[in-house]
Order: structure tokens, then sequence, then C-alpha cells
């Protein structure tokens, strides 16, 4: 512990210093050193540490902690619970001690950065070619100097033969009507000094010189040709260009020298980025007002993500972040290329600016979702959902704690790929209980049964009950809470009170039903009420409170109008994203009132941009990314990561049906049907739980229907098929080697030979193990053959769910 305590002075009472291990004081007393012991780590368990460790009370040194390459490289989100730093800018990383200093130190910044020297290396070669590709405009501007300055000399020459001036003299002193004698005098010494010149050794000496450089350069030319006199020619241009510039400077004053030679202003993703070109472009777009205003580069120009730059700059007196974003636009057009190539954040403080610009369209590209190659298990507390990724390639993390969340947009703009990518996230976090509700199309969804403790399509009276039952856990949550004396339950109440994502799809279609059901308030049956009323409060219900108790609800819509979310429930959502919309209303009805006038223009964004999206969330502000891609058309990309969630699940007993549901009881308890992982058929159609008590233990029919699902809930399989899910499933009794099969020939003949064997001894073991499970029931489950290509014959879904004491869709 630190010693605050304050120390006597030398020398005098006291003098005896409070020792570092405070421990030492009651080495005498051990119940003095618990009790010292138990209240330092009482006094530390609410603090960013978290709980005390077994070294608490006494002196230690602390390694400074580093932040893994994530956080460095300018990611989104950090692993500190309670000190989470988001944001676009990267974060630097902490220098390592390496002993001290070092002869690098003594460099400028950038010098040994392979990267600094890479762009640097671009700019010089892109100078060079622009400069090689103008030079016809510098031939004539030297030409124009050269022809200017040839007739400066002549002027200049002739002036000093004639020693013009005394005839300016003269001329001044007939208009001031002096006396005849001084203008004769004037006339005199006039003649005399022309006289004089013109036989100086250096005038003489130089007017040969030249003449001779010049007939030599056209007797060169006239006998050997243009190319051989070329040398004099150059040495003679440039004299009388330096002469020619000379006189331009004279005749114009205030004109810089650099401005003679100045190229027009070059724009686009070619050119490299420079501080001249960032002091040109803001002039331009007139964020600087006055000539002496210009940036200061606070690191050096580098290489960023992707196909980017970036560069770090103070900006002059005056100038602050927010003028510079306010003409976002403005410096895009300066530039010319699209607003969403620029990402401008502010770099510490309000004077300072990192700006990135990209040299081609960041989301030119469609990227697949990282989850699809490699379905690891996600943290959704932390972490978050990985949904997309921004302009700098940076991935995008939506969490869903603490907060309620609205997707929106037109239909065909990638809203539903983002959700496809929410609902992947969810399923690959056991500690999430989600509860999907369509309002439209369920089947699009039925591939995310086997992982949604709740699944079922349009039915506004039961999604009525189910948010009956989110408010009743609501209040048994608030209650547990107000026993604790907490304000909102944490990370460490998963276990107990696990994360409830209740995700409403297409809710336009339950805003806008005109179904109406009974009031259960009228004993006499007569009064009804709006299904779409009710469920709008009892969302806004849930949105005033349910935050802070590990409830969330995800409300996604398209084509929404300011009537279409209920108000409040938009007020408290802390978490919204739009694809494209149709107009600045819908942008202000998915994001926020004002949203249109902050830059938050979802109905700007690019047709061309599939999966666009504008995410106003925790960590990136108002900010534009593009959805990660997972397969939807040609086939089921999503189903390895489902599959992958509900094995996580059903190893630690979080699959649905492993533990006890109390919002799906209720609904079991009001309506009489189960809607878990879809219902008894898996499609979002609700029915009796009929036959649960058999598929609670594991038997060869749970196993079937495991690889029904592993198929990616086809309908059918062949037996040869199903065989190989089983092996996959259960090895001990199903593998090559449990059925008595040798192991896997390299020769083509001997493997069909074997695979055959395989097949034969698998559907031997497979009707006697249907046999044994069926006994004493009477239900049976035999093979069908089908000719409907792919031909064979197998086992169909149906058949097995009905052999299971499933009731039939």
């Amino acid at each position: 512990m630190t010693d605050i305590s304050p120390e006597s002075a030398p020398g005098g009472p006291g003098d005896e210093r409070i020792p570092d291990d405070l421990s030492t004081l009651f080495a005498d007393d051990p119940a003095s050193l618990d009790r010292l012991e138990k209240a330092a780590r009482a006094s530390v368990r609410d603090t960013r540490a978290g709980m005390a460790d077994a070294t608490t009370g006494s002196k230690r040194e602390i390694p400074v902690p580093v932040p893994p390459a994530e956080m460095v490289a300018g990611g989104l989100v950090f692993d500190d619970d309670d000190q989470e730093h988001e944001g676009g800018a990267a974060v630097p990383a902490p220098r390592k001690s390496s002993g001290g200093w070092k002869w690098q130190d003594a460099f400028p910044t950038g010098t040994f950065d392979s990267g600094v020297w890479a762009h640097r290396k671009k700019v010089f070669l892109h100078a060079l070619a622009r400069h090689a590709g103008h030079s016809h405009v510098y031939a004539w501007r030297l030409s124009k100097l050269s022809g200017l300055g040839m007739m400066a000399g002549a002027r200049d020459s002739w002036h000093y033969y004639t020693a013009q001036e005394y005839a300016d003299m003269v001329d001044t002193a007939r208009r001031k009507n002096l006396n005849p004698d001084i203008i004769a005098a004037l006339r005199e010494e006039r003649n005399e000094t022309a006289r004089a010149r013109r036989r100086e050794t250096m005038l003489v000496a130089t007017t040969t010189a030249v003449l001779t450089v010049i007939a030599a350069a056209v007797a060169v030319a006239d006998v050997y040709g243009l190319l051989a006199s070329s040398p004099a020619a150059v040495l003679m241009l440039g004299i009388l260009s330096a002469m020619g510039l000379r006189e331009h400077k004279r005749r114009n004053p205030d004109e810089a020298l650099s401005q003679v030679f100045a190229m027009p202003f070059g724009t686009g993703p070619d050119v490299p980025l420079t501080d001249t070109l960032l002091n040109r472009v803001l002039r331009l777009a007139k964020v600087f007002t006055k000539d002496d205003q210009e940036i200061t580069l606070t690191e050096p120009i580098r290489p960023a993500e992707i196909k980017g730059v970036e560069a770090k700059f103070k900006l002059p007196d005056e100038v602050t972040f927010s003028q510079v974003m306010a003409k976002r636009e403005a410096i895009a057009a300066a530039l010319d290329v699209e607003v969403h190539w620029l990402d401008i954040q502010q770099d510490g403080s309000p004077s300072r600016v990192s700006f990135w610009y990209c040299t081609s369209d960041p989301f030119g590209e469609a990227r697949t979702s990282p989850l699809v190659d490699n379905p690891e298990r996600t943290d959704v507390w932390k972490r978050g959902i990985l949904i997309g990724f921004n302009r700098r390639g940076l991935p995008i993390y939506l969490k869903l704690r603490h907060v309620m969340a609205l997707l929106g947009g037109m239909s065909r703009t990638g809203k539903g790929m983002i959700l496809r990518n929410l609902i992947c996230g969810l399923g690959l976090d056991p500690r999430v209980n989600l509860r999907l509700v369509a309002g439209a199309k369920p089947g699009e969804h039925r591939g995310y049964a086997p992982i949604c403790s709740t699944f079922f399509g349009r039915r506004p009276e039961r999604l009525i009950a189910l948010l009956d039952a989110l408010l009743a856990e609501a209040y048994r949550r608030e209650d547990y809470l107000e026993e604790q004396g907490r304000a909102k339950l944490g990370e460490k109440d998963l276990d107990l009170f696990p994360l409830e994502i209740l995700i409403i799809d297409e809710y336009k279609q339950y805003a806008s039903s005109s179904i109406r059901l009974p009031d259960p308030t009228d004993e006499e049956g007569r009064r009804t009420f709006k299904a779409a009323d009710r469920i709008a409060e009892q969302l806004e219900e849930l949105a005033a409170f349910a935050a802070a108790l590990n409830i969330t609800v995800l409300v996604s819509t398209q084509d929404p109008d300011a009537n279409t979310i209920p108000r409040g429930y938009k007020s408290n959502s802390g978490a919204r994203v739009a694809t494209r919309t149709g107009g600045s209303v819908q942008t202000n009805a998915i994001l926020k009132d004002g949203a249109t006038g902050a830059g938050l223009r979802a109905h700007d964004i690019p047709e061309s941009l599939k999966g666009g999206a504008i995410v106003d969330i925790d960590g990136a502000p108002g900010e534009i990314i593009r959805g990660f891609f997972i397969e939807d058309e040609e086939y089921d990309g999503a189903a390895d990561i489902i599959a992958a969630g509900r094995e996580l699940r059903e190893e630690l007993g979080r699959a649905p049906g492993q533990f006890a549901d109390q919002v799906e009881e209720y609904l079991i308890a009001v309506t009489g049907a189960s809607s878990m992982a879809g219902g008894p058929t898996g499609s979002g159609r609700p029915g009796p739980r009929t036959g649960t008590a058999v598929l609670e233990k594991t038997t060869v029919l749970t196993l079937m229907l495991d690889a029904f699902a592993k198929a990616g809930n086809v309908d059918r399989l062949r037996t040869a098929d199903l065989l190989q899910h089983l092996a996959v499933l259960d090895p001990d009794t199903w593998s090559w080697e449990a059925l008595g099969v040798d192991e896997v020939p390299e020769d083509h003949e001997d493997f069909k030979t074997a695979t055959s064997a395989y097949n034969r001894a698998g559907g031997r073991r497979l009707a006697e193990e249907i046999a044994k499970d069926l006994e004493g029931t009477d239900r049976e489950l035999v093979t069908r053959e089908w000719t409907v290509a792919p031909r064979g014959r197998g086992y169909l879904l149906a058949d097995v769910r009905t052999a299971a004491g499933i009731a039939p869709e």
C-alpha cells in the first residue's frame, strides 16, 4: 500500500519513519495483522483492479501492462471492463524500457521508420513524374523569361552605353525650367561619360564574349546540327532566363519567386499526401482564411491501414477541430474524392488532428466475416459482436449490454446481413439467451433455431406474452438487486442472470398490425385491445429500466417513419445502426432527431456501397461502416457458425432445453406451446412440448436429429451420409473401427470396397439401435427410397421426429 502519512521532521520526536511494510508493526499481534489485511482487501474491491490479490497490504513492484496488438493498432474495443477507451484513433503503444538512452533517439522521429521513407519515396517519384509530364510548360515559361531577359539586357546595355541616366536628368531639368547652362553642362557630361564607358575593358570583354558565344553556337549548329550546339544554347538560355527572372521581379515586387514556376493544384487519389497539399486543401476549403495560416506536422506522414495514409498535425491559432469537421465535404471536393474516403479525428486536443486519406474506395471490396473460417467463442460483454469494418479497415464491434438497440433501413440495403452477423456472434457466447422473433419470412431465420432459446414467426399474441415474460424476469432481477443494495447487474452476475437479448426482426409488421386481442382484464370478454399498441407499451416499459438488468431488446425494421418506433423506446436506445434510407425522415427515425443536421446522413449512402451503414454506437459514434459478408444465397454460410455455437452451448449445458428457462416456461404456461429452438419442428412454429422426456437422454434418435441439424436442416439424408455425421458426433459407436472396418485404404478400388462394407455394417447397427430405442412403444422408423434428385435411400426428418415422439409440424 502507498504510504500517505506525513513524516515527522528529521531529528524531532517521532523521527522513526513509517515502514513500507505495515505488517512489521503487528508482528506480535496476529489478530491485528489479520484485521489489517482484511481491511486492505475490502478497500480495493470497488477499484479498477476489482478483487484484491494475495499481496495486498505489502509493498511490491507492479509491472506496467502492455496492451494487446489490437489496441495498439487502432482497434475499437479494449478488454478493461471499467476503463474502456474506444475510438477510431490509434492508441500508441507505451515504449518498453531498454536500459536508457539509445543512439536512435538523437535523430528526428521517423528517421528509421520504413513506412515513412516509403511514403517519401512515393512523394518524390510522383513529383518527378509530374514535373516531367509538364516539361513543355516549363519550356514555354523559360522561353518567355529568356525573351524578357533578352529585351531587358538589350535595354540595360543601351542605357549603359549611352549614359541614359544623364538624359533623364536633362529631361528633369528642362521640366523645371533650370538655367540653360546647367542643361548644356549635363549634356556635355553625358557625352563624356558615354565615351568613357565604351572604352572600358570589362565592358568590351563582356560584349566580345557574348557575341563570340552566340556566333560559335550558330556556327556549330550550322556545321554539326542543333544537338551539338545545345550546351552553349542551354548556357545562353540560363543566362537570359536569370535576367528575365530579375526583370519579372522588378515589375512584380509583391509576387513570390516560387509563384513564377507554380503548377496548377493537383488533386485526385493518385496525389500523395504532403503538408503542402494539406495546406492548399484547407485553404481551398475555406478552413484557413488567412494567408499565413499553416499546419504543423506532429509526426511524419506515413502509410496507414489498407490503401490509406495518415497525417497528424497541429492546427494554427484560431482554428479548431470542429471547424475542420464542418468543412469535410469541401475538403473532399478539394481532394477530388468521396467524403467517405476521408477520416478526420481529433488527436488529443481541439487543435490537433489525425487526418486519414484513402487512395481508393475503402469499401470497394466485400469482406467475409472472420467467424466463417474461425467460429471461435466470442465475448459479447467486453468485446461485443463483430458486425463489420470501418473505412480504415478496423473491425467494428456492437456491444449489447446495458443498452437498447435499433437497426433499420430500406429493403435490400444490407440490414439483414448486419443482423446475420449479430445473430451468429450472439450464438457463440453461451452466456446469452437469444430470443428471435420474426415479423415476416421466418423461414429465412430457420437456420438460427438451434441456438435460440426462443424463436417464432409472425404471432403478435405470442410476442405480447414474450414481452410480459421478459417484464416479469426484469422485475425478478430488480428484486434481487434491491436485496443486494446494487444499481445494476454486471458480468459477474451472468452465471445467475444470463444476458437476455430479444431481437424483433421486421418490427413494422407488428407496428402496423390491425389485429385486436381479447382484453384479459375484462371478465365478460367484450373488450379488446390493439396488439400493436400493447407491444409498443411493453417495449417502452422495458426500455425504461431493463437495460441495467442484463436485458436487451433490439428492434429491426425497414422503411421506418416517425411513428414506427415507439418514442419511449427510441429515446432510451443507446445503439443505433442505419443502412441506406429513403430520406432524412427515415434517417432521423432510426438514428435520432436531428441526425441529418449532425452529418449522419444515411440516405446519402451510395447505392453502390452494398452493406453500408452508419453506426451510432459506443466506440464508433456516427461512423460509416460496411457489414461483413456471410453467404446466404448460394448456400448457408452461417451453418458452421451455428453448429459451433450449438456445440459450445451443449458442452457447457447452455443449449436450449438444457437449463431452466423461466421465460419459456412462462410462455408454455400462458400459451400451452413451446418455441424453444424454434418449436418442435425448428421452423419457428410453436407446438406442444411432446416427447421432451425422450430427448432428455442421448439416444440414436437424438443423434440422428443432431446429424440432420449438422447437415443444414435438410429434410432427408441418405444412410451413407447419415453415417458420416454420426461418426463425427459419436466416433466410439459409429466410426470405421467401431463397426469392425479396417483403416481407410489409399487405393481407390479398395476404398470403394471398404466404404460399401462400412455402409452395410452401419446400416445394420443403425436398425438395431433404432429398434432398441423404440422397444415398448407403438412408433417405428424405417428407411425410405426417393426418386427426387439426388436419388437415394435413407431417412426422412419428419419420420425421425415422429419416432422421437415430437409432434409433427
